[in-house]
């Protein structure tokens, strides 16, 4: 038996327990980890509330952690015990150990930490695949981003100044509109004292930016729509203020959208390890620095949803077993 914090149903903070669980030795393409840091994501917490639907109750939440492998399964060849590794979306990280399939896993390289890999696998990933597949963004673009001082964010405003993209940060204070540009964004705007739309009309000389990255949904969506620019791409991929009325109807002429997810990059496996590779690379050249800024022990992992939903938190959140 191991400990894990488990949803014991749908709902707050408070349905969270620690709990004794069980873990099964590793199917034919399974490999067995022990973690050592797990990943915290706003998704966990649509997983928690029931607001994603699929999870089934008592569910063991989190979706990314690094850890040691400790037995393989029988046609398993890529891992050895020994070996540190890493994944992203695979429900069941809140533990001391789990069994996972084994092309889920990542090999964690030289000059990157289990820590910075279980707080960057899923935001890393998740940024190379905005500003590669839902919109390739280019040196000089334009491009506004909500939430810019999250984990999400941070990491997007340093790729950004990387790639040379012009990147506009919505957040929700001054404090956060530091944050985001000592990390490489270009303008920031406090949009709880600035109407953003705006702000990005004066910053981009009306024309508005070629890609919009809402994470937000139901409070900023209809309102993001007028920031992007003719041919331009808005981009949802979250919905931390609820899900979006918007329909089809409410977008202008001549832009495009793309509702983003990584589960696409899972589904491709050359595509999924490429993403992650050019991640790494830029973490172990400094040029994206992992902010661990919030560390909890596993069974406190109730303080770290109500600090993260409470927008308490910058940076990335780590839970330790």
């Amino acid at each position: 038996m191991v400990k894990a914090l488990r949803a014991q149903k749908a709902g707050g903070v408070d349905v969270l327990a620690w709990d004794d669980v069980s873990v099964a030795a590793p199917a034919a393409h399974e490999v067995s980890i022990r973690h050592t840091a797990i990943g915290v994501n706003y998704i966990d917490t649509y997983h928690r509330s029931g607001t994603y639907p699929g999870t089934v109750f008592p569910a063991i939440l989190g979706v990314e952690g690094a850890g040691v492998v400790e037995a393989v399964g029988s046609a398993a060849r890529t891992f050895k015990p020994g070996d540190r590794v890493c994944y992203p979306l695979a429900r069941g990280a809140y533990c001391e150990s789990r069994t996972i399939a084994e092309n889920l896993l990542v090999r964690i390289p030289e000059g990157v930490s289990d820590d910075e890999a279980a707080a960057g696998i899923t935001k890393g990933i998740t940024v190379q695949h905005l500003f590669n597949r839902s919109h390739k963004v280019r040196p000089g673009d334009w491009v506004l981003f909500h939430a810019a001082a999250g984990g999400v964010g941070l990491f997007a405003c340093q790729w950004a100044r990387h790639l040379g993209v012009r990147l506009i940060g919505t957040v929700s204070s001054e404090d956060k509109a530091k944050a985001a540009s000592n990390h490489g964004a270009a303008h920031t705007i406090v949009y709880t004292r600035e109407n953003f739309v705006d702000r990005v009309k004066t910053i981009t000389g009306g024309s508005g930016c070629i890609a919009v990255y809402d994470a937000v949904g139901k409070t900023t969506v209809k309102d993001s729509i007028k920031c992007v620019a003719t041919y331009g791409t808005l981009c949802t991929f979250g919905s931390a203020s609820g899900p979006s009325d918007m329909t089809i109807a409410d977008l202008p002429p001549s832009i495009g959208y793309t509702k983003g997810s990584i589960m696409t990059l899972i589904g491709r496996p050359e595509e999924y390890r490429a993403a992650a590779a050019e991640f790494f690379d830029l973490v172990a050249k400094k040029i994206i620095k992992i902010e661990v800024n919030h560390r909890y022990a596993l069974r406190d992992g109730a303080q770290a949803h109500r600090d993260l939903e409470g927008r308490k938190t910058t940076g990335s959140i780590i839970l330790k077993p």
